[in-house]
């Protein structure tokens, strides 16, 4: 099975290839697509810019194309929010495509395995206050991880852009995905191994 993803963040596409890297192996899943996907927007203008996207992973081969997007702060659960987002998709020709909601963004996987930011001395001090936050299975409950994040750096404020890169070569992504349960469906989507019986649980 050849996994395609499109994403919401052009810097997360880049983070997302190391963590698939880990997670799959280097040859399941194609370079992940950014589309201009606005988490806040309706499902219907989220699938009308995602479909160009589709059409193209189609053609590299994709037998599974899963859309990932932050909830941020829409109160829609994730899976409810994902139903609606894959109906909007059918709707527009974009048949079998698998919705993922990044409760709430894809920061929230970045805190998720704070061993690997705590390895990372020279950039992060990781606190038992940062750890309990977290821990267990709380990393996607965190409001704003990005400002868990920057409180948690030594020097400059967490970068969107250089930060999340680096985290995930530290990550062990199968213990970031007993804490967050958004990061465990997406895994099972693409096909870990951890979770290909379920995701609900860690």
């Amino acid at each position: 099975m050849i996994v395609g993803i499109i994403v919401d963040g052009r810097a997360e596409a880049d983070a997302l290839q190391a963590l698939l890297r880990k997670a799959v192996g280097p040859r399941r899943c194609l370079r992940p697509r950014y589309a201009d996907m606005q988490p806040t927007a309706s499902p219907e203008q989220i699938a009308k810019r995602a479909t160009d996207r589709v059409r193209m992973l189609r053609r590299h081969g994709a037998d599974r194309i899963i859309l990932l997007i932050d909830r941020e702060d829409r109160e829609d659960c994730c899976p409810a929010l994902a139903a609606e987002i894959e109906r909007a998709l059918a709707g527009v020709g974009a048949q079998d495509v698998h919705v993922v909601v990044k409760d709430r963004a894809f920061e929230n996987w970045l805190v998720a395995d704070p061993e690997a930011l705590a390895a990372l001395a020279g950039r992060f001090r990781i606190t038992k206050a940062f750890r309990s936050a977290v821990a267990p299975d709380k990393a996607d409950a965190v409001h704003s991880a990005a400002a868990l994040l920057s409180r948690a750096c030594l020097g400059k404020p967490y970068n969107k852009r250089r930060d999340p890169a680096r985290i995930v070569e530290a990550m062990d992504v199968v213990a970031a995905a007993r804490n967050s349960r958004s990061l465990r469906r997406f895994l099972r989507l693409v096909g870990s191994s951890a979770y290909r019986g379920q995701s609900r649980r860690p």
